[in-house]
């Protein structure tokens, strides 16, 4: 049997490590990852802009390019951005100030569906997230128009998958919001 390395492989086992992940902590801990994932996705948008408007063509820049063989200030700041917010969404995840606690006032079924329903979100939000900042864009407005889709071009291209995920990110950034909003509206809240 032959496997084939493919970007779609590639997102396809990351998706699947995040659900898995997310059965592990249970629905209460997924939740608190999307709310941490949305957080970092301004503070890595931001953080990277501010780390290139103050060392951008610093020496120091100049040595994190060659140390991490980038070819330009444009690939270094998302790979910035999403170091950033690799980290905070892990920090948040683990050490966050904040819980997330659901009224477990349904069925079993119900509890199951939620679950799996906010680890597939939790999962298309963060790849989205990422191939977001890898596109150029930026969430807040300060990145250049003109790199976006650029970076991911020949990727884009090349994956159905990467392409459905970029095509459809303003959903996976919607999606997880809407059903927590939701399923915070139909929760009977303990007294």
């Amino acid at each position: 049997m032959t496997i084939v390395l493919s970007w779609d492989l590639f997102v396809l086992v990351f998706f699947v490590v995040i659900v898995a992940y997310s059965f592990i902590v249970g629905r209460d801990s997924t939740l608190k990852i999307i709310l941490g994932t949305y957080v970092s996705m301004i503070a890595a948008d931001a953080g990277g802009t501010v780390f290139s408007q103050y060392f951008g063509g610093s020496v120091m820049f100049a040595k994190l390019l060659k140390f991490a063989a980038l070819g330009n200030e444009s690939e270094a700041l998302v790979l910035i951005k999403v170091l950033i917010f690799i980290a905070f969404v892990i920090i948040f995840a683990v050490k966050g100030a904040f819980e997330v606690a659901t009224v477990d006032d349904r069925s079993a079924p119900t509890r199951l569906v939620l679950s799996i329903v906010y680890a597939i979100m939790s999962a298309g939000l963060i790849i989205s997230a990422i191939l977001v900042f890898v596109s150029g864009i930026s969430f807040i407005g300060l990145g250049e128009t003109k790199t976006t889709v650029t970076a991911l071009w020949d990727v884009y291209n090349e994956s159905a998958l990467i392409r459905s995920i970029v095509n459809n990110s303003a959903l996976w950034f919607s999606l997880p919001a809407l059903a927590f909003l939701v399923h915070s509206l139909y929760t009977k809240k303990g007294e």
